[in-house]
């Protein structure tokens, strides 16, 4: 990906943040979500596109009644979105408990939590994203009279800046202080270099204590083979052809480059662990059907916690 591209809600991988918003809508919809998200329904509105707003009503009434294996499809994409918030949800609440006050959320998107959340209620929140998504998640939920429960600071900068430190430190982020970081639908974007210079920056910037919660695909070729790959894109295609909406998640996903990001952990200076999404949809009552167990979205959902200072690398 060129450094010197940027992009709005409606394009790039601005899109993909607008598609979990989306999601996450459609969860909050349903009769027993596994998350409310009040906010998401908020923000997918805001861009005024149908498609967009059908999928966040989460009724399926604009695929085909005789697609079955399409509507399946579409609510294992939804029920896995709304595994990972769980999971995400629920470091938040670990973190702060644990005495973290400040939270870092790496390509935030359209994450409301900040928004929605008790447990970061007083915390200290730093958002980092470009500087489009930044505001139109701002000036949208200011429009509708939403204010955060956390104390919110955007850091509207690209992570491939080099110097987004410096802003998130200018922001007011305080570097002796143990931050709970949040990587969740970034990773699958960045190349193996890409990926170890992030961890690299946070390792480096990280005192003792602090916690990191990631979403992992690309370091698992059971995860995003080729065919797994060429699965999915041709279900997103579908989708994207019933909304009327454009966005190919899998263009942008960097499933050649190997990183095992548990591993890479481990090795400087964190305590990690790994749990396979699939079998926390299946904890969380939401399995995902054997006739798709080949095609559904899978990660690993990663957690780890700095111990002193970490190794020279």
């Amino acid at each position: 990906m060129n450094a010197r591209e940027s992009w709005g809600i409606t394009t790039n991988l601005g899109a993909t943040a607008l598609a979990v918003a989306a999601q996450r809508a459609a969860e909050t919809a349903q009769q027993d979500p596994l998350v409310r998200d009040e906010f998401a329904a908020i923000l997918v509105a805001a861009v005024d596109e149908p498609g967009w707003q059908a999928m966040a009503r989460g009724d399926l009434s604009w695929m085909s009644p005789e697609d079955d294996l399409g509507r399946r499809t579409a609510k294992t994409g939804r029920e896995y979105v709304a595994t990972r918030t769980v999971f995400f949800d629920d470091f938040c609440a670990s973190a702060t408990e644990a005495g973290i006050e400040q939270v870092v959320i790496l390509a935030a998107g359209l994450d409301a939590r900040a928004y929605r959340l008790p447990c970061l209620s007083g915390i200290h929140v730093y958002e980092i994203d470009q500087p489009a998504v930044q505001v139109f998640k701002e000036s949208t939920l200011t429009a509708h009279g939403v204010a955060p429960v956390a104390d919110i600071h955007p850091v509207a900068i690209d992570l491939r800046d080099d110097h987004w430190p410096m802003a998130l430190t200018e922001a007011g982020w305080d570097e002796a202080m143990p931050t709970a970081w949040l990587a969740e639908g970034l990773l699958p974007y960045l190349t193996s270099d890409e990926h170890d210079q992030l961890f690299r920056t946070v390792t480096n910037l990280s005192a003792a204590d602090s916690r990191l919660a990631a979403e992992v695909y690309h370091h698992a070729t059971n995860h995003f083979g080729e065919e797994r790959l060429e699965r999915w894109r041709v279900g997103a295609a579908e989708i994207d052809d019933a909304l009327g909406v454009d966005v190919d998640v899998t263009a942008f996903i960097k499933h050649k480059d190997v990183s095992d990001t548990a591993s890479w952990l481990t090795n400087h200076g964190w305590a990690a662990e790994s749990l396979d999404s699939r079998n926390e949809m299946a904890r969380l009552g939401r399995p995902i059907p054997t006739d798709l167990i080949d095609s559904a979205p899978a990660s690993s959902l990663v957690t780890a916690v700095l111990r002193g200072l970490p190794p020279d690398d």
